[in-house]
């Protein structure tokens, strides 16, 4: 499928957008997020793709401080994966961060496509939160990836 795709950042009236589309991708009640909660914040980033004016996918990322950067959350639209929209969110936040710097995330041990898109940006496993996840019953693995 060809996908005429904008990459850009979020701003307060993708809100209601980016709530519906988490709460269609997360099942885990710790993964519903409230997307106003981080709009305006400095230390949060939100990077949206977009076909048109539907918003298709989304990533959340924290900074902790100047070299340590957490992902909170990534997503999209079922009917968009495999489509490398994920990849081109990913390649946009890692593209301005300098070197020395510590990208962390956690992701569920049997989300097998997401480790594998990890994995090709070069994370790695750090470690492992049993029984982490609880609907459904699963580990965390711990990854990161120092640019």
């Amino acid at each position: 499928m060809k996908i005429n795709l904008k990459i850009r950042k979020a701003n307060k009236f993708d809100v209601d957008s980016l709530n519906k589309l988490n709460l269609e991708s997360f099942n885990e009640s710790t993964m519903k997020l409230d997307f106003s909660k981080f709009i305006d914040k400095s230390n949060y980033k939100i990077i949206i793709a977009s076909q048109k004016i539907n918003i298709i996918g989304y990533l959340l990322t924290l900074s902790h401080d100047n070299n340590l950067f957490e992902i909170i959350s990534i997503a999209v639209d079922s009917f968009y994966k495999r489509e490398g929209i994920a990849s081109n969110m990913l390649s946009e936040f890692l593209r301005n961060k300098k070197g020395n710097s510590k990208i962390i995330l956690e992701v569920a041990s049997r989300n097998e496509s997401a480790i594998e898109l990890y994995k090709r940006f070069f994370f790695n496993i750090d470690g492992i939160r049993k029984n982490y996840y609880k609907y459904p019953p699963d580990d965390a693995l711990l990854m990161s990836r120092i640019i």
